[in-house]
């Protein structure tokens, strides 16, 4: 039975931290502001605030204004990074990576926000912003890389492949040609999409994240071996990557090596208990591929206690109790699974055969 998700369009904007703030030569930061780029380039945001506000303290210019509102967004705190970014605009109104960071503050508002509906407005201003930072700079890569990205959360999927053809025109960025694929795949153009993954790897061999993405793709296209291929180096560069671990468990389930898939699912739970409840579906199906019914239950026990309204979850804890002959809660499980989805074949045919 194929493993099948769904691919989510996520915001993956290359930072221009590195840009703003070079490396320095000697071991430490010698600023605050470049301990606060340091520590937000590491993934440390908490850490990093106390040196961007010491930072912009000492010296409240566009950049380090700037660079807090980067952490501040972060941590999602939309509405101080909205003024600092407005603050840095107003003292340097060429500084064109303030007006971009200021659009993706609105899209991350948007995307966190209860109703999307009720949130589209922020996407609106998001494109106003980018336009007065084109003014800014026209030759800016990542003002089209986020109008591309704005303009395919709002379904216009041509005009954003057209912004970030544009980016990329200027800047071949491999993060950014990934989000064209993504694009490409929600327009079903899976040829271009593993095109685009392709060149991105190729440019990135080390970049896990773009690893595991295309070889979830090209597992989802059918070329398992190839898959295998990248996922086995995602988990290599990123042995802590929980996701990498799943989909890796994933192509080696599809293989039928119920021995790595089991390993790579183990992993993936061990890692992360609670964020991957397919992990647990999959640990659950290996584990009936090698007949150990019970602890395939426990698996899928786990995994409906996380998401108890998911109905491939409901569907194989019944099968599991199918299996083990406990037919009162095979049955209270497939029924469950119907009430979530009416026309799940698979645990209507479970029920015929209970009665």
């Amino acid at each position: 039975m194929m493993r099948f998700w769904f691919f989510v369009l996520a915001l993956t904007m290359g930072s221009v931290l590195a840009q703003q703030n070079p490396a320095q030569p000697a071991p430490k930061p010698q600023t605050q502001a470049s301990l606060c780029a340091l520590l937000y380039e590491a993934g440390r945001p908490e850490a990093a605030l106390p040196a961007c506000e010491r930072a912009v303290k000492d010296a409240p210019s566009a950049e380090n204004l700037y660079l807090l509102a980067r952490v501040q967004s972060e941590l999602n705190r939309f509405t101080a990074a909205t003024e600092n970014l407005r603050r840095s605009i107003t003292l340097n109104s060429s500084f064109v990576q303030s007006y971009v960071a200021l659009a993706q503050v609105y899209v991350r508002q948007y995307l966190l926000s209860e109703s999307r509906e009720a949130a589209k407005g922020l996407l609106d201003q998001a494109l106003s912003i980018l336009r007065e930072a084109e003014r800014v700079n026209p030759k800016y890569a990542p003002i089209y890389a986020t109008r591309g990205t704005v303009l395919a959360y709002q379904n216009k999927l041509d005009q954003a492949v057209e912004s970030i053809n544009r980016a990329l025109a200027i800047k071949d960025e491999p993060v950014v040609r990934a989000l064209l694929a993504d694009i490409y795949i929600r327009q079903g153009k899976w040829d271009e999409a593993l095109k685009n993954y392709d060149e991105a790897v190729k440019a990135a061999p080390k970049n896990s994240s773009l690893r595991i993405k295309y070889g979830s793709l090209l597992l989802l296209r059918g070329n398992v071996d190839l898959a295998i291929e990248h996922l086995d180096q995602a988990v290599i560069l990123s042995p802590g990557n929980a996701e990498a671990w799943l989909r890796r468990g994933d192509a080696y389930y599809e293989k039928k090596d119920w021995q790595q898939a089991g390993v790579s699912y183990q992993q993936a739970v061990a890692l992360s208990p609670v964020r991957y409840p397919d992990a647990y579906i999959g640990l659950g199906q290996v584990l009936i591929e090698l007949k150990d019914y019970q602890k395939a239950r426990f698996n899928f026990t786990k995994a409906v206690a996380l998401e108890q309204d998911n109905p491939v979850y409901r569907f194989w804890l019944c099968r599991a109790n199918e299996l083990l002959g406990d037919k009162a809660g095979a049955k209270a499980q497939c029924e469950q699974a119907l009430k979530l989805r009416p026309d799940f074949k698979e645990a209507q045919d479970v029920l015929n055969r209970l009665k």
